[in-house]
């Protein structure tokens, strides 16, 4: 996921945009970022938790980020 992110940053510094345009897309990234922060403890929590079963995490991951 970060990985992503930093490649996404990369493309928008690389671009040929105007330097607002660059800011406006710069602050959307901000925005995923965070969001990625946000949930990452809570997604950790869900994959160490032993007593659930792979169906159970997967479904509490997809609830987590809006998918299910």
């Amino acid at each position: 996921m970060f990985a992503a992110l930093e490649a996404e940053f990369a493309a928008i510094v690389a671009d040929g945009r105007s330097v607002a345009e660059k800011l406006e897309s710069l602050i959307g990234l901000h925005a995923k970022s965070a969001m990625v922060d946000s949930f990452s403890p809570a997604l950790t929590a869900i994959v160490e938790d032993a007593a659930k079963t792979t169906e159970q995490k997967v479904t509490e991951i997809l609830t987590a980020v809006g998918k299910l």
